[in-house]
């Protein structure tokens, strides 16, 4: 049911179909009503998720700095240094996720080092957009 959507994003694009597969088995389908906070800025963390139906907004100390939809994905920080989230992520419509803990996707990383590769890649331009958002000296 979500290897399509799967398919979509850049961390799970170079996996086989039997591979997106295997991945979709792992995570669950959930809903959330419009308002429903996703994430709470730094509380613990210890989910992933990929918005298969929706719109959420991200807020950092109290600014929107983003809107997500189908085939964003977010809470992957939380997975690789199990450190508190650094945002709210709020559903602005009613969401549907794909939703994945870190004891199922570490071990999927694992096992498939394009993933652990592009989940990097990710992490280098998500540092990249923060530094050019710091005003110059």
């Amino acid at each position: 049911m979500f290897e399509d959507l799967l398919a979509s994003v850049p961390l799970f694009a170079q996996l086989s179909r039997r591979d997106l597969g295997r991945l979709a088995k792992v995570g669950h389908d959930v809903k959330y009503p419009a308002g429903t906070e996703l994430t709470t800025e730094d509380e613990a963390a210890v989910a992933f998720f990929v918005i298969a139906e929706g719109e959420a907004s991200v807020d950092v100390k109290g600014k929107e700095v983003r809107r997500l939809g189908r085939g964003d994905y977010f809470g992957e920080m939380a997975l690789i240094d199990r450190s508190r989230r650094s945002a709210i992520v709020k559903a602005v419509t009613e969401i549907r996720c794909f939703v994945m803990t870190q004891w199922q996707f570490r071990p999927f990383a694992t096992e498939h080092p394009e993933v652990a590769w592009a989940l990097l890649e990710a992490m280098v331009q998500r540092v990249r957009d923060a530094e050019s958002r710091i005003p110059p000296d």
